[in-house]
C-alpha cells in the first residue's frame, strides 16, 4: 500500500537536501579507482559456479564476528556489533555500516541476495544493500526519505525516491523483513516477505482471516480459521487497531516488490559517502538496524524471473 503523510513528505526533502549537501562532498577515494574487482581465481573458486540451477546458498557472515567485513569509514558512525548470530548496526550521526572485503568473490550479474532485517528505532533506511552490477554497483534503500521510501537508487541518475522503483512501504519498529534481491544483466528484482495486503472499506477481522484462508488455499495450504487467525496475529500485533484505521497489514508470504528492466539503463551508486559501501554493504541513516540469515548464491547465466 502506498503512502505519505505531508509530515512524511517534509521529513523526505529535508533528510534528502541535507543528505545531499553534507555527504556529497566528504572526503572519499575515488570511486572509479578503488579496483573492486579483483580477479583472483583462487578466491573465486569459494563460490560454486553456475549450473543449469541456483547454486546453494553461501553465508555471508559467520555469526560470530567481522571477520570479512569491516567497519565502513563513514563519518560520525555509530557503533557496529554482533549478537546472538545477528548483526547490530547501531545509530550514528548520519551513516553507520559495515562494507565486504573479500570483493574478488562477489558475482557481478546473475546472482541472488536474501537477508533478513528489522528497524529497532529511528525514522530513516535501516537495511540499506550496496551491490554489484556489472561493472557498477547500485543501493537497494529500505525505508528512506522519512522511513518509507524502498527502491533503487540509481536509475538514469534518478534516486530511490524518484524513479520507477519507488515503493512506499510501513516499516514496523522490531517487525523482522526478509528481503530477496536478484540481479542479472536485464533486470532487477525483489521480494519482500511478509506481504502488505490491502484493507478493504468494513473490512473485520473475520473477513481478513476468510481472505487469507483463500489465498493460502490457492497455494495449496489449507488453514483453519483459528490457525489464519494465528497467522495474522504473529505478524500484525494490533490488528484489531489496524483494519478501522486501514492501516498496513501483513499476510504471511513473499510478495515481488520492485521489478526493474535495466538493459537500456544506467545503474550506478548515487554519488556520496555512501559509494564507500561498494562494492558489497549494509548501512542505515540514523537508524539502530539489525540484520541476520545474509546469504548469496549464483544464478545460471539464462534465468527467468
Amino acid at each position: 500500500m502506498k503512502f505519505l503523510t505531508t509530515l512524511s513528505l517534509a521529513l523526505l526533502a529535508i533528510g534528502c537536501m541535507e543528505f545531499q549537501q553534507t555527504q556529497r562532498n566528504r572526503a572519499a577515494q575515488q570511486y572509479g579507482n578503488q579496483n573492486f574487482f579483483i580477479q583472483d581465481t583462487n578466491s573465486l573458486a569459494q563460490l560454486p559456479e553456475a549450473t543449469a540451477q541456483p547454486s546453494p546458498w553461501a553465508a555471508l557472515f559467520n555469526g560470530t564476528d567481522l571477520t570479512g567485513w569491516k567497519e565502513t569509514d563513514y563519518a560520525g558512525r555509530g557503533n557496529v556489533k554482533v549478537e546472538n548470530g545477528e548483526l547490530h548496526i547501531e545509530n550514528g550521526l548520519v551513516i553507520t555500516g559495515i562494507t565486504f572485503t573479500n570483493n574478488a568473490v562477489l558475482p557481478k550479474t546473475n546472482y541472488e541476495i536474501s537477508y533478513q532485517a528489522k528497524r529497532v528505532n529511528g525514522s530513516d533506511f535501516f537495511a540499506l544493500l550496496t551491490f554489484p552490477v556489472g561493472d557498477k554497483h547500485a543501493s537497494f534503500v529500505t525505508g528512506g526519505w522519512g522511513g518509507a521510501v524502498t527502491g533503487i537508487s540509481s536509475i538514469n541518475s534518478m534516486d530511490a525516491s524518484e524513479n520507477d522503483t519507488t515503493v512506499y512501504l510501513k516499516y514496523n519498529q522490531d517487525q523482522w523483513y526478509t528481503f530477496r534481491l536478484r540481479v542479472t544483466p536485464e533486470n532487477l528484482s525483489v521480494w519482500m516477505t511478509p506481504k502488505e495486503h490491502l484493507i478493504p472499506l468494513n473490512a473485520t477481522v473475520a473477513s481478513l482471516v476468510k481472505a487469507y484462508q483463500a489465498e493460502a488455499a490457492t497455494a495449496g495450504q489449507t488453514l483453519s480459521a483459528k490457525d489464519a487467525e494465528s497467522a495474522l496475529r504473529a505478524i500484525n500485533p494490533e490488528l484489531d487497531k489496524n483494519i478501522p484505521a486501514r492501516d498496513t497489514i501483513y499476510f504471511p508470504g513473499e510478495a515481488q516488490i520492485i521489478d526493474e528492466p535495466i538493459k537500456e539503463k544506467v545503474v550506478q551508486m548515487r554519488a556520496g559517502e555512501i559509494e564507500l559501501s561498494a562494492p558489497l554493504g549494509f548501512a542505515t541513516f540514523q537508524s539502530y538496524g539489525v540484520i541476520r540469515n545474509a546469504r548469496i548464491r549464483r544464478l545460471p547465466i539464462t534465468t527467468e524471473k
